[in-house]
């Protein structure tokens, strides 16, 4: 897998056996696409750093905020940094055995870049670093659309909705899930797929969203991850699933996600206006977002809102609470509209789209 830092896994020739298939056209559909799907080359240049990998709500929480690790260091499986080995032979080595300890002090070297924490919410400043460049990876991948197959409305919201309901077994996080709706939603409306392949879609995407997500020692073997969430497939069907979406999402998948969007913009609130935290339910800046997450979410099942960005889509569970929270301040509102770069026609228009369907939730 190449998202998140990890490589593409490494399958034996009995897990899958891709053939190549010169004649196909690049409009083939993306069941012929998971039967047949050439080994897409590995691209190595794509790597994500630890600090994007993970929710930022969750990250404030755990105190682990961690600044991106420069390309001359590498990450261990905790997350920890070591520096990478030297290339070619030890210079150490060539100058021959060391000299006798000095009696001089020491002369101190020069600083080195360590992991530094800080507790609590960030400042502003650093909240709209982090808001920028999750509007940059936004740009550059996310693809909007009406799904243009009828049959395919309804089916959408159902698996979506299963999804969302689906028995945590594996105690993966809440970003696990809303990336893996966010590749989903990325992938319905770039190829046309057949009704009978959106549950193994599904469930392909989340495992995806699991590979780039959660600690390596915490992803589940493909066995046991069928036995709980697709147990009509062979691991087969499913790796090579996971081969046509990589291949057709170009091996990219971690779009700056609606969750982002929304921690960030909640962050802002709290920070810029104080006094809200007054009006949340028990004073809890950690609740009040939980709950918004079950808004986001529901909404992500709606097909009429994947023509709109995950920022603007979170913006308006942002500002709709705002809204009725404090009913005659209108302050923090352009304030969120200004720095999420939205304009106030898309903004009423997903606002409509979205409290119709709050309403059946």
């Amino acid at each position: 897998m190449a998202s998140g830092g990890r490589h593409a896994p490494q399958n034996s020739a009995s897990e899958v056996r891709p053939s190549r298939c010169p004649g196909k056209s690049s409009d083939e559909s993306l069941g012929e696409m998971a039967l047949r799907c050439p080994l897409p080359p590995r691209p190595w240049n794509v790597s994500l750093s630890a600090a994007i990998q993970r929710s930022f709500s969750e990250a404030c929480l755990r105190d682990a905020l961690r600044f991106p690790a420069p390309p001359s260091w590498t990450r261990s499986v905790r997350g920890g940094m070591r520096a990478r080995p030297p290339a070619g032979p030890d210079p150490a080595a060539a100058r021959g055995p060391s000299p006798a300890p000095s009696t001089q002090p020491p002369v101190p070297s020069a600083p080195r870049l360590m992991q530094k924490t800080w507790g609590g919410f960030p400042d502003q400043r650093r909240l709209l670093a982090y808001l920028t460049q999750a509007q940059g990876r936004e740009a550059r991948l996310w693809r909007g659309g009406q799904l243009q197959q009828a049959e395919i409305c309804e089916a959408f919201r159902e698996v979506v909705l299963w999804l969302l309901r689906v028995e945590n077994i594996f105690d993966f996080s809440q970003t696990t899930f809303n990336l893996a709706l966010s590749i989903f939603s990325r992938l319905i409306v770039s190829v046309k797929i057949k009704k009978h392949l959106l549950h193994c879609v599904t469930i392909t995407s989340l495992r995806l969203a699991t590979k780039v997500n959660e600690e390596e020692e915490l992803i589940p073997r493909i066995k046991d991850f069928i036995k709980h969430y697709g147990s009509g497939y062979s691991p087969n069907e499913l790796l090579r699933m996971e081969l046509a979406i990589l291949d057709k999402l170009h091996w990219d998948l971690y779009i700056g996600t609606p969750l982002d969007f929304l921690s960030i913009f909640h962050a802002l609130v709290v920070l810029g206006w104080p006094h809200v935290k007054e009006l949340m339910p028990q004073r809890n800046p950690s609740l009040h977002v939980a709950s918004l997450t079950r808004q986001l979410q529901h909404c992500m099942a709606g097909h009429q809102l994947l023509q709109f960005k995950g920022s603007t889509l979170a913006l308006v569970i942002i500002t709709l609470e705002l809204e009725r929270l404090m009913p005659d301040c209108c302050t923090p509102i352009s304030d969120l509209l200004k720095k999420a770069q939205v304009g106030i026609r898309q903004w009423n228009r997903c606002k409509e789209l979205v409290k119709e369907q709050l309403a059946s939730l």
